[in-house]
């Protein structure tokens, strides 16, 4: 039981992905090597070097939410659109219905986000046409209330955007790479130019941050531990929310990222990898 939940730490659960099999592959569609310049490996192999962790895809644990979302989006309008024949207060009714729609757009995709965030970060609510919302639905209540429609407008639109940036958001499989590290090879000289550190002691949690602008992205140096182990992982961050595995077909960089990525953050190659995390699996 306890080899399994090893494997599965860095392969994933197939339980995330139902038609996968019972067993998961090395490698899956779309996944890609790093350069020649990365020391790198894999389950299958062991040794020393970068090894990519796959993490729980964040797509199937908001579907259902998201769906029922637009649902209450919609139910919102009804007490517009037939004033007065609601049990409660028609505004209450109206107001009850667009908090839920947007609680479960949101707070199920910020709640399994799997990145750092660590800074006001509004992503993924489209915030310019949402406010402009909440400012014509105060105004058709102190105006006119044909403004609440204008407002409803603005906020549908808001919808359908912020749902899209879920999806550009999920459109990368969520995966980091980990190098096992003795706590004895820690110190600022093991980082390559760019980076800036955070602390000067391994701790579990954000250690280092790259430097330059990445557009819509952040590149991140994270500890963690699993049993007598430590590890340093390398993750790249969409909008502060969703990891990206910059190792993959659909992922899409810059100038900058392709500079990044030439070459590992780190100078050295790490401890050899624990064999209870190495196992041989079939090529899909």
């Amino acid at each position: 039981m306890q080899q399994g939940a090893d494997q599965d730490w860095l392969l994933g659960s197939p339980l995330w992905w139902p038609n996968s099999g019972r067993v998961l592959s090395i490698v899956r569609l779309d996944e890609i090597n790093p350069p020649d310049s990365w020391d790198f490996t894999s389950p299958d192999i062991g040794g020393r070097g970068w090894m990519r962790q796959r993490l729980q895809p964040v797509g199937p644990q908001i579907l259902f939410t998201t769906a029922w979302s637009l649902f209450f989006l919609i139910a919102s309008a009804i007490p517009l659109i037939f004033p007065d024949e609601t049990p409660i207060d028609d505004q209450n009714l109206a107001i009850i219905f667009f908090s839920i729609s947007w609680i479960l757009v949101l707070v199920p995709f910020l709640w399994f986000s799997n990145g750092n965030s660590e800074s006001l970060n509004l992503f993924p609510l489209e915030a310019l046409p949402f406010f402009l919302g909440v400012v014509l639905f105060i105004l058709h209540i102190m105006i006119d209330p044909k403004l609440g429609w204008l407002g409803y407008i603005f906020f549908l639109y808001s919808w359908l955007k912020t749902v899209n940036n879920i999806s550009n958001s999920l459109s990368v499989n969520s995966a980091r790479w980990l190098l096992p590290i003795s706590l004895s090879d820690f110190s600022d000289d093991i980082f390559n130019e760019g980076w800036i550190l955070l602390t000067r002691n391994f701790r579990n949690g954000l250690i280092a941050k790259y430097s330059k602008d990445l557009v819509h992205y952040s590149a991140e140096i994270t500890g963690l531990t699993r049993g007598d182990n430590k590890f340093l992982a390398f993750s790249i961050v969409y909008q502060g929310r969703i990891i990206h595995d910059p190792f993959n077909h659909n992922f899409i960089s810059d100038t900058e990222l392709n500079r990044l990525l030439k070459a590992p953050p780190l100078k050295i190659s790490g401890e050899s990898w624990p064999s209870n995390l190495i196992v041989i699996r079939e090529e899909e």
